[in-house]
């Protein structure tokens, strides 16, 4: 049942059919498959979209799609870079924190928001396109890991019954691989200038702090004061509506953005897939199944969101599919190094997928080739498996 519904999701996603429709019809497929009923299936896939766990966590989707759609269009980013580059004259960190800060606004293929700011920045240096390519899409990407407004995260954590928070001190570690493997193995060795001072350092942190007070809220908020996802970006949404007094066409169109059919369909593919997983009794097979074949706990949870993560190259895609089966494996209570594992290995094959909406796009932008991002690819994701495969067996 599992290895018919995953391999009906990846054909689906082959042929360019909508990733929550593939997730919804692999869900149906998983209880079909096992005997039930075509009627009894309809009405538990009922039961998944309109149960208060998904509900919620579609609202937290809508809430954090607005924000990075607003604070984009207000100018935000431009504000943060500008800010950089009076107070920064080692290029290098300048073209680094641009994508990491656009990388505070999730969307789809959002590593295009920034990549005409880092060919602008890296023109006075010699940057090849495949450096340049690599800066902006592995920066983009470090936070993805912890930051709590990314779907994958809220999504993880509402998987694992526990709170972003508490997913956030789990996976720090490979946030701070992913910078420390960036640098390493390319930014240090890139050609991108320096910058001349212009104007006060009071102008540029003044820059700054207007583009990074909308997130810092956020941050404190959820991770500090323990405040539902919802309300802090709500707030934050209103407050940037009394301050910066945007037309009301913007407001709309942020709010849209989150409910588009795109997303909608997949919040409830997610929670359907996890539902079925559980009503027609299959997640309880898995674990006693992998284990009879006397595979290494570990190994299991490290390999499979990779290879989910490589064929899709989508977050949530991996974490709906996998996470559900492995949480059993996890132990009671959950060991919260394992979590990270899984979490850091799919979004390691995520990264290395070719079918990855954020490599596509900019490989075309920077005329970059696939050897040569694959080249910086393979050592810095290497990294973060070492550090996650470590941290657990240590």
């Amino acid at each position: 049942s599992l290895i018919i519904s995953v391999i009906l999701i990846i054909v689906l996603v082959r042929f360019r059919v909508d990733l929550g429709v593939s997730m919804i019809a692999g869900a149906a497929t998983l209880a079909l498959v096992v005997g039930q009923a075509p009627l009894w299936t309809l009405a538990e896939l009922g039961k998944a979209a309109i149960a208060g766990d998904t509900l919620l966590l579609l609202a937290r989707i809508i809430t954090i799609m607005a924000l990075g759609a607003l604070a984009g269009k207000l100018g935000y980013l431009d504000r943060f870079a500008s800010g950089l580059r009076a107070l920064i004259t080692d290029n290098r960190i300048v073209v680094a924190l641009i994508p990491a800060f656009g990388g505070l606004l999730p969307m789809p293929g959002g590593t295009m928001l920034t990549a005409p700011m880092v060919e602008s920045a890296v023109k006075t240096g010699s940057a090849t396109p495949d450096q340049k390519l690599f800066i902006s899409y592995w920066f983009r990407h470090v936070w993805e890991y912890i930051w709590p407004v990314y779907p994958g995260v809220v999504v993880g954590a509402a998987l694992i019954n526990k709170d972003v928070s508490e997913l956030f001190m789990a996976n720090w570690s490979a946030t701070a691989a992913a910078i420390a493997a960036g640098w390493f193995f390319v930014l240090r060795r890139v050609q991108a200038g320096r910058n001349e001072r212009v104007g006060g350092r009071a102008s540029g942190w003044l820059d700054i702090f207007h583009g990074v007070w909308p997130f810092g809220i956020v941050i404190a908020g959820v991770l500090v004061l323990k405040i539902e996802l919802v309300v802090v970006i709500l707030i934050v949404i209103g407050a940037l509506v009394m301050i910066e007094h945007p037309p009301g066409e913007y407001i709309w169109k942020a709010f849209r953005r989150g409910t588009e059919f795109q997303i909608v369909t997949l919040i409830v593919g997610v929670a359907a897939y996890k539902h079925l997983l559980g009503a027609a009794e299959i997640v309880d097979a898995v674990p006693p199944f992998l284990l009879s074949m006397n595979l290494p706990v570990t190994a299991v949870i490290a390999v499979v969101p990779l290879i989910v993560g490589l064929i899709t190259g989508v977050t949530l895609a991996y974490i709906g599919v996998c996470f559900p089966l492995l949480i059993p494996l996890m132990g009671s209570p959950i060991n919260m190094e394992l979590v990270m594992l899984a979490f850091v290995s799919g979004l390691v094959g995520c990264l290395l997928s070719p079918v990855h909406l954020c490599l596509i796009l900019t490989r075309e932008y920077f005329h970059a080739s696939w050897g040569g991002i694959y080249r910086m690819l393979l050592p810095s994701c290497a990294a973060i498996m070492a550090v996650a495969v470590l941290i657990v067996l240590l």
